[in-house]
């Protein structure tokens, strides 16, 4: 009896060998099981050209192509798959709106996430997922659809600052990156040294003086800590080993979750940049660390009492009560 590899296909006129799309397939869902995004979305780039009709493979090629950061082609195959019918629309919803979240555009994400709410179809037990990630999608939203700040040759005193709010001073401090900022530098030092003022303030400024190679000892504090340092001998906020172990064992955590992986790397993001230049340690191990951010996040999503341990207390209160 000969064996059935199903049916002959062609493409441009030569004729493919029978079980070719299938290996292609199943290549593609092996390399994203083993965090082999490139070799997976090379195997569905030549499976898609065979079937471009077949919605088994968009989930997958999504995320394979959203790990690759190629974020308009996952974009489109995600609104593929939203459009397919298929069962796990919410799942596929919740990479879509991800997806859109790194190209920046908020508004779209906003408008399709309040049709959702006021529809009532998300379900109860997504509704924790569904308004973190509105809340992540205001908040870069402020932090990165102000485009109106200008100020005269970047240049502004100490008085001029203290009388901003928050997000100019912010914006006042973002503008400088780039800049010649040597007539500055007494005004960033003294503003470094506030602790009247947000944290991330302080971190903009204190990063504005290390690349400045500014070589005095300053002193820091933030969250009940105290630190004296010299900028110039600083590591820029997350290039530290101790952070960069913490993101890779939240990797393997997450290696088959990408939206929860980019939520933890966002909230460890946004804690490296607002505690800076303090991290989690030496209390705490790296593994410790990412425990608690693995149940921080849990606890969003199931509205579950957060532990009340210091290190889930102080990532709690960076995350909901400061400006970023």
């Amino acid at each position: 009896m000969r064996k059935k590899y199903g049916r002959i296909r062609k493409k441009e006129n030569i004729v493919v060998f029978p079980g070719t799309y299938e290996r292609l397939v199943e290549k593609g869902y092996t390399a994203v099981d083993q965090s082999l995004y490139e070799e997976a979305v090379e195997a569905f780039d030549q499976a898609i050209l065979f079937e471009p009709n077949d919605t088994e493979i968009l989930g997958p090629y999504a995320v394979a192509l959203y790990e690759t950061k190629d974020f308009l082609r996952a974009k489109e195959i995600a609104g593929r798959l939203l459009h397919s019918g298929t069962a796990d629309y919410i799942d596929a919803m919740e990479l879509y709106l991800t997806i859109s979240i790194q190209l920046q555009e908020y508004e779209e994400v906003e408008q399709t996430l309040d049709t959702l709410f006021e529809e009532g179809i998300v379900p109860k037990e997504h509704l924790k997922k569904f308004n973190y990630m509105r809340e992540l999608n205001e908040r870069l939203s402020n932090r990165y659809g102000i485009d109106d700040f200008t100020m005269a040759d970047n240049l502004f005193t100490l008085e001029e600052f203290n009388a901003m709010n928050t997000g100019q001073q912010q914006m006042a401090l973002a503008s400088l990156e780039g800049t010649d900022i040597s007539n500055l530098i007494p005004v960033l030092k003294e503003i470094v040294e506030m602790d009247v003022i947000s944290a991330i303030c302080v971190s903009f400024a204190l990063t504005l003086l290390q690349q400045a190679g500014f070589d005095e000892e300053v002193t820091i504090k933030k969250f009940d800590m105290e630190t004296v340092c010299t900028p110039s001998e600083l590591q820029l906020p997350g290039e530290d080993t101790y952070t960069q172990n913490v993101q890779q064992e939240l990797a393997k955590r997450f290696s088959k979750d990408p939206t929860r992986l980019e939520m933890a790397l966002g909230l460890i993001g946004k804690y490296v940049i607002t505690a800076y230049p303090f991290n989690w340690g030496p209390a705490y191990s790296e593994v410790e660390v990412a425990d608690a951010y693995v149940q921080y996040i849990e606890c969003l999503f199931t509205g579950e009492q957060m532990p009340a341990s210091k290190l889930h207390q102080l990532i709690e209160e960076i995350d909901v009560d400061t400006e970023y």
